[in-house]
């Protein structure tokens, strides 16, 4: 207490002398002293802020990535709820840009100024930018005692404004826009080294907007220089598809294609005469074309002009080239055809067959007059002599194709005759469906494979009960007819495609089915007698008490080894299938395992 006591007597005892003597008192110095230190930090902050934006500046060239550092760290640092970027047009008017703005949380969700929001301010389009063209700022603290227009005032009051500050944005000498910086919830003193701030940034994007512009004409440079590249790659490219393709629509369109593309012109077409009237007539048979031009496909175009003379002179080769048709001396009726099809300029070459003139390589500009330059010259000139080849080898080529087509035509009916031959070989000619051979085949297949996995293999064999009689009785055409109701009725008992019914032999069929164990034949085997049964075909015999067509079953069941064969399963099945024959037919009887 003491100590505390000595210091504010000291304390007061200095100050009745600063005041004494005129001099700041020790409260106002250290006061200002503070101030002063606050103010030394502040423009650290600045310092580093204007740094890491300079900084991103360098290290990046897209804009938009700019910008947003630029907008974010001058919010942060100035403490403000918005930072936005205004961009001036040509006429003076101006929009907020929506990728450059930003703004504190509790703002992002207030109408915000930039969804590229027009504000079309009069003031600044009459004096052209007014005083920020003279580079300067604009602060105000409080909007309601700016002494504002009313009509300005509604629109702050639209945006939620109450202050902003405001620098302009340069681009070399250019005015490009402004940076605004805004507060929403109340009026706010803008402070010297906060505009001075606010004023450096404005400086660095105007740098930055100056180097996009610059790196955009490198771009442009580049880009001009790579279509020149790009353009003679086309001509390579179309000289080798000239020269190796066999179709000639094929090669119209590709041409057409390429040469627009190559010289940006408004029209590309193939002209071709009519070899009947001596150059008199033709049409455009292939074009390539801009929107806002006509399509000259399928007119018929009579000029008794160019036959008369014009036709000579390209038979000899020569190229047409008019940068304006109406200052070219053409004769009426030929400046008449030219304006049909709305050309102002053009580059005609002749395209030759042989020693015939066939037609006209055709380059037109339909918007406006146009100079061609020398390298285009030579490009059409160069690509008409590659095409004439084209055209001098194509009935060749046509010839040549439409014998390949024959051939392979030929060809193809040979395999499907052959394939149909196949086919039938393996089926059975009355029942349609696999015949004996074709049985064979299926089991060594399947008798193998099922060797390697160990799985089963079951077949049945069945024959129809007293077929002989059958045919005795009814005659060989109602017995051809029970031999293919019995088939259809077994067939469809058969569900997986795996499973194989053939015609064994007269009367006798049998069934193939791999992956399938002793109980499941079983139960194929009942529905096959089941389904034939349902049938019940008529069968009348003396001194027995069977009316209908009945069948005999044996089944048989063997997992395939190398020890065993094929053959031992079909005798297996067969077996029992005369076991079911010798207790009464009609019935069905399984092999022992084998």
């Amino acid at each position: 207490m003491p100590d505390q006591m000595l210091h504010n007597i000291t304390k007061f005892s200095a100050d009745l002398l600063c005041k004494l003597l005129g001099q700041p008192s020790v409260s106002n110095l250290i006061t200002q002293l503070h101030e002063k230190n606050i103010q030394i930090q502040q423009l650290e902050e600045q310092e580093r802020a204007l740094y890491r934006v300079i900084s991103k500046i360098r290290a990046s060239l897209e804009l938009e990535t700019i910008f947003r550092t630029a907008t974010k760290e001058t919010c942060k640092l100035l403490r403000v709820e918005r930072i936005a970027v205004y961009r001036f047009h040509h006429d003076w008017g101006g929009e907020f840009v929506h990728d450059f703005e930003f703004a504190e949380p509790g703002w992002d969700h207030v109408d915000a100024l930039g969804k590229n929001t027009l504000w079309n301010d009069s003031y600044l389009q009459e004096h052209q930018g007014g005083r920020y063209r003279n580079n300067e700022t604009l602060v105000v603290s409080d909007i309601y005692s700016a002494g504002l227009s009313q009509c300005h005032l509604e629109i702050l009051e639209q945006f939620h404004i109450r202050a902003y500050a405001t620098a302009p944005i340069f681009v070399g000498k250019k005015l490009w826009g402004v940076l605004a910086a805004y507060q929403h919830s109340q009026p706010h003193e803008w402070k010297k080294l906060e505009i001075q701030f606010l004023s450096q940034i404005a400086t660095q994007l105007g740098f930055a907007v100056k180097q996009a512009e610059l790196l955009a004409q490198a771009e442009q440079k580049a880009a001009e220089l790579h279509k020149a590249n790009q353009q003679q790659e086309i001509v390579f490219n179309l000289v080798a598809e000239i020269r190796e393709s066999l179709s000639l629509d094929t090669l119209f369109k590709t041409t057409v294609r390429e040469v627009r593309k190559a010289l940006r012109a408004d029209r590309v077409g193939i002209f071709r005469f009519d070899p009947q009237l001596n150059y008199i007539s033709g049409e455009f048979i292939s074009e390539n074309v801009l929107p806002d031009c006509d399509s000259v496909i399928g007119i018929k175009v009579k000029d008794r002009c160019f036959s008369e003379k014009y036709a000579v002179a390209y038979h000899q080769g020569r190229i047409q080239v008019l940068s304006n048709i109406y200052q070219a001396g053409l004769q009426d009726c030929h400046l008449q055809v030219l304006e049909q099809f709305q050309i102002k300029a053009q580059i005609v070459v002749p395209l030759m067959k042989g020693k015939t003139l066939w037609g006209l390589l055709c380059v037109h500009q339909c918007s406006c007059s146009r100079n061609w330059n020398s390298l285009e010259i030579k490009f059409i000139r160069q690509l008409a002599a590659q095409f004439s080849v084209a055209l001098e080898h194509s009935e060749l080529l046509e010839q040549s194709r439409s014998q390949a087509n024959q051939l392979t035509q030929a060809n193809h009916a040979l395999e499907l005759a052959n394939s149909e031959l196949e086919k039938l070989s393996k089926l059975d000619g009355l029942t349609k469906i696999a015949n004996r051979r074709c049985f064979d085949e299926f089991l060594e297949r399947e008798w193998n494979r099922l060797k390697r996995t160990g799985n089963y293999l079951s077949l049945i064999l069945f024959d129809i009960d007293y077929f002989k009689d059958y045919n005795d009785y009814y005659g060989h055409l109602a017995g051809d007819e029970c031999l293919i109701q019995v088939a259809r009725a077994a067939q469809i008992v058969l569900k997986r495609p795996t499973d194989l019914l053939a015609r064994y032999g007269g009367e006798e069929f049998i069934v193939l089915l791999p992956n399938t164990n002793e109980s499941g034949a079983i139960k194929v085997t009942s529905l096959i007698h089941q389904s034939i049964e349902k049938l019940k075909i008529s069968h009348t015999r003396k001194n027995s008490f069977q009316y209908f067509v009945t069948v005999s079953l044996g089944v048989a069941t063997q997992i395939p080894t190398d020890k065993s064969s094929a053959q031992e399963l079909v005798d297996a099945a067969d077996k029992a299938l005369y076991k079911a024959k010798e207790q009464g037919r009609n019935r069905w009887v399984c092999a022992a395992k084998l």
